[in-house]
């Protein structure tokens, strides 16, 4: 009987809700939802490969990718084609594609042209979940942080399809980094759900009290950065929502020197 209420009790945390679908088309491309910040403090740049090719040789051939900017409410901004050339990486200054003038913050995807055969013949999709870099402040060294997570999937037809899970129930998740009381953090967000979702920022004392709370309601494709400033040593964050793992992307800044995480 005890093992039958425990099965229970993990069906209705699974059931139907994944961390991550898996995209309708066969050769869809993935990517996150990664965040970009533009402003006076912050520049965002991304570390660009040729994916594809580490499957099948394509000497010669300039591989495509295609950018696709949303702001902070999820709402489309701009999309633009990149060529890279075979085995090489390069750096993306993303703060200068997505210009100065879709607010400070918002999300991108990064979409391979096509998935190699290899890949595809597996049942397999490619999915870029590369590393994201931030300069803070002219800072002469960048901090860079990878993807989350499976978030997005362009399709044949160039259509989007969120691939976020969300639960039946709430959820928590527990921030794995205890805050710091002489530093500022911002909590950064994103939704890869269908849904719009209500995300609380909750800040708790060692014993577990109440000393902070925040909310947002996050569109699809949206981000948002709760700003925590704590006051005193070993406060933790959790984070309420439906979305089946909330994890944040954690900036740090500490004496005018900032770090980037995942928490």
């Amino acid at each position: 009987m005890k093992r039958y209420f425990e099965r229970l009790r993990r069906t209705a945390w699974s059931y139907r809700q994944p961390l991550t679908h898996v995209p309708t088309a066969t050769r869809a491309t993935v990517s996150d939802l990664f965040v970009w910040r533009v402003s006076s403090d912050w520049e965002t740049f991304f570390e660009l490969i040729d994916m594809p090719g580490l499957f099948a040789s394509a000497e010669g051939t300039a591989a495509k990718v295609m950018l696709v900017f949303f702001d902070a409410n999820g709402q489309f901004i701009l999309e633009k084609m990149v060529k890279i050339q075979p085995n090489r990486r390069n750096t993306l200054a993303i703060s200068k594609i997505v210009g100065s003038g879709h607010g400070e913050s918002g999300t991108f995807s990064v979409f391979h042209s096509h998935t190699p055969p290899s890949v595809y013949a597996f049942g397999s999709h490619l999915a870029e979940r590369g590393y994201v870099s931030y300069r803070y402040r002219n800072a002469p060294l960048r901090a860079y942080v990878h993807g989350n997570l499976d978030a997005v999937a362009r399709m044949p037809d160039q259509s989007l399809q969120l691939l976020g899970g969300r639960s039946f129930l709430g959820r928590e998740y527990n921030l794995q980094h205890l805050l710091v009381s002489n530093s500022a953090y911002e909590l950064g967000i994103v939704n890869p759900s269908t849904r719009a979702q209500r995300i609380e920022c909750r800040g708790l004392y060692a014993d577990g009290k109440l000393c902070t709370s925040q909310s947002v309601d996050l569109a699809p494709k949206g981000c948002h950065l709760f700003k925590v400033t704590p006051e005193y040593a070993q406060q933790r964050i959790v984070i309420r929502s439906r979305l089946v793992m909330a994890r944040p992307l954690v900036f740090r800044i500490q004496n005018q020197k900032m770090d980037v995480f995942h928490g």
